[in-house]
């Protein structure tokens, strides 16, 4: 398998033309379709140019988290196929501080950063989202399918403990029957704007939150079956060593969460439990 996006792709999109099961397609040429690709984002190098919206300012009035005020922002790409229709499209929401303080600049500094780098990310490599995006919308099989995209959201501007803490939940599709939803989350030092880890912040060692958080997930796992667990849920998190990564912050603790199909089906999104700021020893 070269390509797992266009793999992806391809069979949803046979899916939607034969309205049966995922057939089997016709596979295109590996070295004709790397040059095919390479081709349309060439002819398509003006068009992305003119795709890319410039930012806008997407609340009215400001938000407020504790002391802070901000904004929201979006930068916008799309490509295009030769044809002009849509191939993929990019949306970038970021939080904007309006103050002047040093840790404001700095986390605005940060996201500005955040949002040129995701940019080009997707146009990084031979084997590029955008290319097999491209790729995909010129293929026969593309016909009637949706466009391809990956939007990102702010969810959460939480200060507190002495940091901000910033979710944002985003969501990549790629062809089927839907896409795929994810997280990021960044934590802030109130002081200087430098980005802090959760451990950093925390009194008590990794080792300990993270048996925190296991005791929180196997109590909901058993008391809340009706959830629609997976049946080897619970094991799953006594063999789960890092809960760090899956974690936000709110005023009344820690959320740490499992991903969409790691203890329970993709209807069950994203299943949390808080771990109280009292229990990490703050």
């Amino acid at each position: 398998m070269r390509k797992r996006w266009k793999t992806m792709a391809v069979c949803a999109a046979f899916l939607l033309s034969l309205t049966a099961g995922c057939g089997a397609a016709e596979d295109l040429n590996a070295t004709d379709t790397e040059t095919a690709g390479n081709a349309v984002a060439e002819e398509n190098k003006d068009m992305v140019e003119e795709s890319t919206a410039a930012v806008e300012e997407t609340t009215e009035e400001s938000l407020t988290a504790g002391a802070y005020t901000y904004h929201l922002e979006t930068e916008e790409m799309a490509w295009n196929t030769s044809d002009g229709e849509a191939a993929l499209t990019v949306t970038l929401e970021y939080p904007v501080f309006e103050g002047n303080t040093e840790a404001e600049e700095a986390i605005n500094t940060f996201y500005r950063s955040w949002a040129a780098d995701k940019l080009g990310s997707y146009e990084a490599g031979p084997d590029s989202l955008a290319e097999e995006a491209l790729e995909f919308g010129e293929s026969e099989v593309s016909a009637g399918a949706a466009p391809w995209a990956d939007d990102y959201s702010v969810a959460a501007v939480t200060a507190v403990q002495g940091v901000i803490s910033i979710r944002q939940d985003n969501y990549l599709f790629t062809g089927g029957a839907h896409g795929m939803p994810g997280r990021e989350n960044h934590i802030f030092s109130e002081t200087n704007g430098s980005e802090v880890t959760l451990a950093s912040l925390l009194p008590l060692s990794e080792e300990e939150v993270n048996e925190l958080a296991r005791e929180a997930f196997l109590s909901r796992i058993e008391e809340h079956p009706e959830d629609g667990y997976f049946e080897d849920a619970a094991d799953t998190i006594r063999a789960k060593t890092d809960f760090f990564s899956q974690s936000y912050l709110t005023q009344e603790g820690v959320v740490f969460y499992a991903q969409p199909y790691e203890i329970g089906p993709y209807a069950s999104g994203f299943i949390e439990v808080t771990v109280p700021w009292e229990e990490l020893g703050l």
